[in-house]
């Protein structure tokens, strides 16, 4: 479905080289039409796994992880792939759940405001379809003429290409009133707050587009030098090569079929909590599924000086996993105490930890810092 009508007809890619994009890319079978939940399905998972949310000191609507790719050499090699998939945070979780080919994914987040910037995403991609018009729909940036077919090749030139056009207000506008009617779709009952956040989402991405940066809510940056977007699309494996799931024709439309079919399904709740964690891991075990891979970012960094760990880690204990499912982790490099896998001066190293692994050390008792946490057994 094209956003752009009439006022603003986007660039068209010539069928042909759509279809080569497809079959050269795609590296699996799309996701299966028996597990598509319906609207109304959908609606009702959201409801019944989800708890309160809560407070935090950022809008996270994009990460601030640079070195997300580094593990994906790792993943491939010990064969991270189906089962479920959770994570939590803005779209990084895409490029992962792109490579793993999970039967359905949870991104599981404290803020609600997280929830909402999914079904953002969801709209756009159910109203995009490919790459280039998701990126022309989310920064409100329309094209008009046929786009050569080597700007496709990778995000560094999508990327380059969106730099060089500038934002449309009445684009946005009519971006804005289309997601609107696509997200009411999805039967989830929304407030007036929840539709004003997700209009002011949508006017970030406008006015700071590939300039959008991690801030905190309290004071900016705090002196820390945070990525832009630009850098996060760009991001690279530990050989150099993109990876982000725009940087994939293929990917992009197993993302977008997964949305189509509802199985990217986000919540509200606590990693520590009482109720979400738990109640995702008896849906896994209702349906005989397991867990392949839960992308964490630095949620330890805040639960351990809270003194959280122990709730999470029983809520861990609870996943049902098989011997090669992994937590994703997103170590903080700690003043004098950076982890032995850090590029350069990188503000964090993102690792991967056998789930089973985690659990026998922290029923030890290993786990006594942030920093046992990250250092006493990663995978390289």
């Amino acid at each position: 479905m094209c956003l752009n009508r009439v006022q603003y007809p986007i660039r068209i890619v010539a069928i042909a080289v759509m279809l080569s994009l497809w079959s050269g890319c795609q590296t699996a079978d799309p996701p299966d039409t028996d597990l598509a939940l319906s609207n109304d399905e959908f609606s009702a998972t959201i409801d019944s796994l989800s708890e309160p949310s809560a407070f935090f000191d950022s809008d996270n609507i994009i990460s601030n992880e640079i070195s997300y790719l580094h593990i994906i050499e790792a993943m491939e090699n010990i064969g991270v792939q189906g089962g479920v998939y959770i994570g939590v945070g803005p779209d990084q979780n895409f490029t992962y759940i792109a490579r793993i080919k999970p039967k359905y994914a949870f991104i599981l987040d404290i803020r609600r405001d997280n929830l909402l910037e999914h079904l953002l995403f969801k709209a756009i991609m159910e109203l995009a379809d490919s790459r280039t018009e998701y990126l022309s729909i989310l920064f409100s940036k329309p094209t008009s003429t046929v786009i050569p077919s080597s700007d496709l090749s990778n995000i560094a030139h999508l990327v380059d290409y969106f730099d060089r056009i500038e934002g449309d207000e009445a684009y946005l506008i009519e971006n804005m009133d289309q997601i609107k009617d696509q997200i009411k779709t999805y039967k989830i009952d929304l407030s007036q707050t929840d539709w004003e956040k997700i209009a002011d989402l949508s006017r970030m991405f406008y006015d700071q587009h590939l300039n959008l940066q991690w801030e905190y809510k309290s004071d900016g940056s705090r002196g820390i030098s945070f990525i832009p977007y630009r850098s996060f699309l760009l991001g690279q494996d530990r050989h150099g090569e993109y990876g982000n799931f725009l940087n994939d024709e293929g990917d992009y439309l197993y993302i977008r079929e997964m949305q189509l079919k509802n199985l990217i399904i986000p919540l509200t709740g606590n990693f520590a909590g009482d109720k979400a964690l738990k109640a995702i891991g008896k849906y896994i075990k209702n349906r005989r599924d397991y867990v392949s891979a839960f992308y964490l970012s630095n949620v330890e960094y805040y639960l351990v000086p809270d003194g959280l760990m122990a709730s999470f880690a029983e809520n861990v204990r609870q996943l049902p996993i098989k011997d090669h499912s992994v937590l994703i982790r997103a170590y903080v490099n700690l003043r004098g105490r950076g982890h032995p896998l850090r590029v350069d001066r990188h503000l964090m190293t993102n690792v991967m930890q056998h789930i089973q692994s985690f659990n026998e050390k922290f029923a030890e008792g290993r786990y006594r810092t942030y920093y046992d946490v990250g250092v006493l057994d990663y995978i390289q």
